[in-house]
């Protein structure tokens, strides 16, 4: 969930109405729990919930995009293909992320193509009318839009100010600190990551081969920093990454 906030939000067994989860999850968004309650309910109620299969887009680079998403389960992946036809993984999207915000301000066309990973995933698509219209009303929506903005940036210059330099399982460790942060499940093993990762998507991610990949990924192992089954990633030894990732 996007800037680390955490909510319960049902017990194993228990599946609760999507929008009312949309609702929670919104008012958890980093920014969004400033905004006074009816404009969130406003939000929700003015939404419609999309169901996704694996593989199925959200939406395309470069297609109008005026809405505001919110990822209510399952996981996104935001990515665009390269001139050499190979896939450039931007981001991934978890529940509780808000995407679209860009594409709605300037009405341009979305930057990235948004694909659903896994299972099913839910989205709550609000009209781009009915978030301007509440953005006029509450002040706080407004600094909730600045606030993801800046967060998403900081991400963006933080990945552009990545040293090319260093070794490539140095500059996995910190994309993986990264993700342990945003994404990151306290386990008795250490911080397991709420998300699937392939070797395939890390190659993509950092403009390498799978191969490259996961011989990085190998040595991150080896040292005990990192396990990996099944494409589930834990950190067992976040110090140790952290270093790693600096080296």
């Amino acid at each position: 969930m996007q800037s680390g906030s955490s909510v319960k939000l049902e017990t194993k067994g228990e599946r609760i109405d999507p929008k009312v989860k949309a609702r929670q999850l919104l008012e958890a968004a980093l920014g969004f729990g400033d905004c006074e309650p009816r404009t969130l309910d406003a939000l929700v109620s003015g939404g419609n919930l999309r169901t996704l299969g694996k593989g199925e887009a959200l939406t395309r680079r470069g297609e109008p995009f005026d809405m505001l998403s919110l990822i209510v389960e399952g996981s996104l992946e935001a990515s665009h293909l390269r001139h050499d036809g190979h896939r450039h993984l931007v981001s991934f999207l978890q529940a509780g992320d808000v995407v679209g915000m860009i594409s709605m301000l300037d009405g341009l066309g979305h930057v990235n193509d948004l694909y659903a990973r896994g299972g099913v995933t839910t989205v709550l698509v609000m009209p781009g009318e009915v978030v301007r219209e509440w953005r006029l009303r509450d002040p706080a929506l407004r600094q909730a839009f600045e606030l993801q903005l800046a967060f998403r940036s900081r991400l963006l210059y933080e990945r552009l100010s990545s040293d090319p330099s260093l070794p490539l399982e140095s500059r996995i460790a910190r994309l993986l600190q990264t993700l342990g942060a945003l994404y990151g499940r306290k386990v008795p093993e250490g911080i397991s990551l709420e998300m699937r990762i392939s070797q395939a998507d890390l190659g993509d991610w950092m403009g390498v081969s799978r191969q490259r990949a996961n011989f990085a990924v190998q040595q991150l192992r080896d040292a005990n920093l990192i396990s990996v089954r099944y494409s589930a990633i834990t950190i067992t030894d976040p110090k140790g990454l952290s270093a790693r990732a600096m080296t």
